[in-house]
């Protein structure tokens, strides 16, 4: 009896010891998944942080992307409405000198000059720009000296023009007023040459252009047209 004592000894305290092991156990395993439990909030906080800088970022890239195509709508409908007023104010010019040309067209011999330079004006009235340039660049250079060698120049710069060519018409427009100074187009050369630096963005001798269409030519429609256009110019265009 007295040898099984100290087993009996062992096993009581065993036994008293376990549920304060199981206890121990317990609080440890609830302190880990405390810790877990926070750990994982922590990374959900950080997973929504980072998700929301996300957000942001996608947001601030669409504004600017919105502004972006606000500000290519504004030049798509700019750059429309100028074509527009081109082909208006070609369409004008036009109808003018078909009413001066009617009656020479009358009397115009097949072969000539004149039925030439008419060719070249009839593909600039049917919008053949292209094919009508090079019919009108010939004829000047094939008769320079014509009475209506200035009016040949004139309208290759308006056919370069209204296809928005703007150094290829701006060169034909001076070359105008270089060659032919004094000539009934001469007024409308000066004031295409201004349109023309103006679409160049060229404000301060788009200015001087303009303003000598006003003194040179003040009681003419194109007179009227360079003061419109002035109107329009950048204050800080000089």
């Amino acid at each position: 009896m007295r040898g099984s004592f100290p087993v009996l000894a062992v096993l009581a305290a065993a036994w008293a010891a376990g549920p304060a092991l199981a206890q121990s156990k317990n609080d440890r395993l609830d302190a880990l998944e405390s810790r877990m439990g926070g750990v994982e909030r922590q990374l959900a906080n950080q997973g929504l942080l980072e998700m929301s800088r996300q957000i942001d970022s996608l947001n601030e890239e669409l504004r600017k992307l919105r502004g972006e195509f606000d500000t290519l709508q504004h030049e798509l409908e700019r750059a429309r409405s100028q074509q527009r007023d081109q082909y208006q104010d070609l369409d004008t010019r036009l109808r003018a000198a078909e009413t001066a040309l009617t009656a020479a067209q009358a009397v115009t011999t097949p072969g000539s000059p004149e039925a030439e330079y008419q060719s070249a004006f009839n593909l600039l009235k049917d919008g053949r720009y292209d094919e009508a340039a090079t019919g009108l660049r010939e004829f000047a250079a094939r008769y320079p000296k014509h009475e209506l060698a200035p009016n040949a120049v004139y309208w290759l710069g308006e056919a370069h023009y209204v296809r928005r060519d703007y150094p290829a018409a701006l060169a034909a427009f001076e070359s105008l007023l270089r060659d032919f100074p004094g000539t009934r187009k001469s007024s409308d050369a000066l004031l295409k040459a201004g349109y023309c630096q103006f679409e160049l963005k060229r404000f301060g001798p788009a200015r001087t252009l303009l303003s000598r269409v006003v003194e040179e030519y003040p009681d003419t429609q194109a007179a009227a047209d360079a003061r419109e256009r002035l109107l329009r110019l950048p204050a800080e265009g000089g």
